[in-house]
């Protein structure tokens, strides 16, 4: 009987833990994704970065890089700020912009322009 009531006792402490773990992580994930989308004349993969957004800085702060195929999607786990999304190719084409994430993941596109 006292066996069965600390194999019990352990069972539910398991179930607890893996409870908690799973429910910090449903909320706790926000963030950015979505695909990059080009003109024929800017066909070529992209590296895309994202930055802080934050008026103090004399620099920008890179946070994380990513190169991206056209058509390709991408997603970046961040915490909720204001950001800058920037994206290039070796054709000369371009992309920028300032972007705030709160809770939850935000999805837009990045269409590529010739610049």
């Amino acid at each position: 009987m006292l066996l069965l009531k600390s194999a019990d006792n352990v069972g539910m402490r398991i179930l607890c833990l893996l409870t908690i773990l799973l429910s910090f992580q449903a909320y706790s994930a926000s963030g950015l994704k979505g695909s990059v989308q080009s003109p024929k004349d800017c066909a070529s993969p992209v590296m895309l970065w994202v930055s802080l957004d934050k008026d103090q800085y004399k620099e920008r702060l890179l946070l994380m890089h990513s190169e991206v195929p056209v058509g390709g999607t991408f997603q970046f786990y961040l915490k909720p700020g204001d950001y800058q999304i920037r994206a290039s190719d070796e054709k000369g084409c371009e992309f920028m912009k300032k972007v705030s994430v709160a809770s939850g993941v935000s999805s837009f596109n990045i269409l590529m322009e010739k610049k």
